[in-house]
């Protein structure tokens, strides 16, 4: 009987240490503890009342510093939670890898009426946070900044590189929840300079070729960072060298008061960028005297040497750079690439930026095919009220530069009512050393509405030549209010209309919205109404072999009664 009571007391004591330690390693945002039990894959980080000689393991036990994360080498599973409230100054290297099943987590815990936490890297180093080599991490609910007194050229808030790292592929880096604030780099890229709240880069051309896999980026405000938000750069676009970068996620962040460039895709393969916002852009500036090439060039969302990217439902305004400065830019050595259901709003360049410039097709590049810009909404875009260097103001909704291979702009909706109070540039679309292979460009079923009443003309050529019935095509666009017609002759401009579209409203601004786009009132205003000429007037556009479309920005099915225009009914 002794021994049995005696069993049964050794059981329950066993079976209560197992619960009270037990290995909670899941991460699921909010964390539910205890102050007085201990978790022994969980770390607290308590600045006001922790200790140095305390486990860790509970809120009551919790560490006294944040600089504790660099004492040691994490395991899979294990997960840091830093009290909201508190702020550390200094920066962070991380250590040890995570796995598919049990990713190593930095969070956070404790009232959420208080602030995030703060890791201050006071611009004490290129970097708040370094992500170098490792894998299977991930950042939730943090504030991360990183300013000096002055600006700290190549500075970041959250820097990731893949350099020689051991089988080739980083694995599984999320940051989601998080703001990147305060990240003081210069405001241009001259003389080394730069600067972005999230940076990655990966080495294709080192003895190990690096790359990344499941990189994302959600639900974060990017706010106040110099020169970019979030931004990428590849050693080398030569396709012969290329390993690719895939499963890229950038989703429902918020970008403000940045000046640069505010997502860029590089070296990717199948991205997705979706749901992002982009204002309240911080002016553009100028190098240093002593530079040949003083303006920044600079698009607010676009991708280089990547394929099979697509952008979708994200909404672009204000941006400012002192060069280029439109929405969206499909650049060099890109293939397969999606616009659509996209908003965009007073960009002082314009747009859309299309640009396989020819200087680069001697480095291994790939033709520029299968860009396909649809369903997107451009209300009063090319503003840019100065000229530019080369003494033009260019800012035309599109601008058209370069060797393009196969391009597809249908059924989108561009407004243009506003004119720039001098320079103005209210032409649709811009032709900059175009190469007019056969048949590389289409414009079908678009709405080009404009009320400007200067320097308006439809299309016009700034450098090379436009070569008639060659590589254009125009059909079934409805083309409103222009100076001029769009080129070409034939099948090669084939029944366009220039009558009044019939919108349900005309939206110009959104003065009653704080400056800010409303999307809701931009699909009430900018549905067709009953006569008018865009309903069931378009033209079946042709298969490409991708990115099958199957409804429009309403979510209505297209079906094989086309509309004009970003609306089908």
């Amino acid at each position: 009987m002794k021994i049995n009571q005696f069993i049964s007391i050794v059981y329950f004591l066993l079976l209560t240490t197992f619960i009270s330690c037990k290995d909670d390693s899941s991460f699921h945002g909010i964390i539910q503890q205890s102050d007085d039990v201990s978790y022994k894959s969980r770390y607290y980080i308590d600045p006001e009342v922790g200790a140095y000689y305390n486990t860790g393991h509970s809120p009551s036990q919790a560490w006294e510093s944040v600089a504790r994360i660099m004492e040691r080498t994490w395991q899979p599973g294990d997960t840091i939670l830093i009290k909201r409230g508190s702020i550390y100054k200094g920066t962070l290297v991380l250590k040890g890898n995570g796995t598919a099943e049990k990713p190593i987590v930095i969070g956070s815990y404790g009232d959420e009426s208080l602030p995030l936490p703060e890791i201050n890297g006071m611009g004490q180093k290129d970097e708040t946070i370094l992500i170098q080599n490792i894998q299977y991490w991930e950042l939730h609910d943090l504030k991360i900044t990183n300013k000096g007194e002055s600006p700290r050229p190549k500075s970041a808030g959250i820097r990731i590189n893949a350099d020689n790292i051991q089988g080739g592929v980083m694995n599984h880096i999320y940051i989601k929840g998080c703001t990147i604030a305060d990240v003081y780099g210069t405001k241009t890229h001259h003389l080394n300079g730069g600067g972005a709240g999230i940076h990655y880069y990966n080495v294709v051309e080192g003895n190990i070729p690096s790359s990344f896999n499941d990189i994302r980026v959600e639900n974060c405000w990017i706010v106040n960072c110099q020169r970019d938000g979030l931004a990428g750069y590849l050693s080398t676009g030569d396709r012969s060298k290329r390993k690719a970068n895939t499963n890229f996620v950038f989703r429902n962040n918020i970008f403000e008061g940045i000046p640069g460039d505010q997502i860029i895709v590089n070296g990717a393969d199948g991205a997705i960028v979706e749901g992002n916002i982009v204002r309240n852009c911080a002016k553009g500036d100028f190098s240093p005297e002593g530079v040949s090439f003083a303006a920044e060039a600079a698009a607010a969302i676009w991708c280089i040497h990547s394929d099979n990217t697509v952008f979708r439902y994200n909404i672009v305004q204000d941006h400012k750079a002192t060069w280029d400065g439109q929405a969206f830019d499909c650049d060099q050595n890109c293939q397969n690439t999606l616009f659509e259901y996209n908003i965009t709003y007073n960009n002082i360049g314009g747009f859309f930026l299309l640009c396989p410039a020819d200087d680069a097709f001697n480095q291994g590049y790939a033709s520029h095919t299968n860009t396909i810009v649809r369903y997107n909404i451009s209300i009063n875009d090319g503003t840019r009220d100065y000229l530019k260097e080369n003494g033009l103001a260019m800012s035309s909704l599109i601008d058209v530069v370069g060797r393009v291979g196969s391009c597809y702009f249908y059924n989108n909706t561009f407004i243009k009512t506003k004119s720039a109070a001098q320079h103005a540039d209210n032409t649709a679309i811009t032709f900059d050393n175009y190469s007019n292979l056969p048949n590389s460009l289409y414009f079908i079923n678009n709405i080009f509405y404009n009320t400007t009443t200067t320097q308006n003309k439809f299309h016009k050529v700034n450098f090379g030549t436009l070569t008639s019935n060659r590589g254009v095509n125009f059909w079934n666009n409805c083309i409103y209010g222009y100076s001029s017609a769009a080129p070409g002759t034939g099948t090669y401009n084939s029944e366009n209309i220039s009558l009044n579209p019939k919108f349900a409203k005309l939206i110009e601004d959104f003065a009653t919205n704080q400056e800010q786009v409303d999307k809701n009132a931009i699909l009430e205003a900018f549905q067709l109404i009953f006569g008018s000429p865009c309903l069931g007037s378009g033209k079946t556009v042709p298969d490409l072999g991708v990115f099958p479309v199957t409804k429009d920005f309403w979510g209505n099915v297209v079906g094989a009664n086309r509309n004009i225009g970003a609306f089908n009914h």
